[in-house]
């Protein structure tokens, strides 16, 4: 298989660098643009989907500083299927492709079905606590308290995608949520014992 962009490990994570897969695209719009229209569009997360940090360029005289984007392979392929283009299509089967070619020798090492299915049960019943205890609008403050898009989040809710981190918020608010509750039925309680 021939390396069509370059794959690095960053802590552990295979990750690209932005510039250089919209370069491979070659896309039509400036990078800065083109990336964070990206990011903001789709609801990547920093941190989850990718990180981002400044390089120094040197010139002749002086250098420049230039923000780059290391993405995780999943938001790499994400980026080339919605590009809609015959680059974008090559991209994403590359990136498809080093992914099995790494997973193939951990296969032996791959939880069982029943590791999976519990692992998957814990996820539902996880949500399920948070759902039944969000009120309305929890899911937009979440969103914007945390600087992540709404669509991503009630994506988490309703388990078309799985971020621990987002889950964790939820659960907080969920769990506030509970405690207020039952602070008020408790002071309803008490209320109704002294009438």
């Amino acid at each position: 298989m021939n390396q069509l962009i370059n794959i690095t490990n960053q802590n552990g994570t295979s990750v690209v660098s932005a510039r250089d897969l919209h370069q491979f695209l070659e896309s039509k719009q400036e990078f800065a643009t083109w990336i964070k229209n990206r990011i903001q569009e789709y609801g990547f997360v920093e941190d989850v989907d990718y990180t981002s940090f400044d390089e120094f360029i040197k010139r002749e005289i002086g250098g420049t500083k230039r923000k780059e984007y290391a993405i995780t392979l999943d938001m790499a392929k994400e980026l080339s299927m919605v590009e809609k283009t015959d680059k974008g299509r090559e991209a994403r089967r590359y990136f498809i492709a080093v992914e099995k070619k790494a997973l193939a020798p951990q296969l032996s090492a791959t939880p069982s079905v029943s590791v999976i299915e519990e692992r998957n049960k814990k996820r539902d019943e996880l949500l399920l606590l948070i759902r039944n205890n969000l009120l309305q609008g929890d899911i937009k403050q979440v969103a914007i308290s945390n600087d992540w898009s709404y669509e991503m989040v009630r994506n988490v809710v309703r388990r078309k995608h799985f971020n621990s981190k987002m889950v964790e918020a939820l659960f907080n608010k969920a769990m506030s949520n509970k405690q207020n509750q039952n602070i008020e039925i408790t002071e309803m309680i008490n209320q109704l014992k002294y009438q």
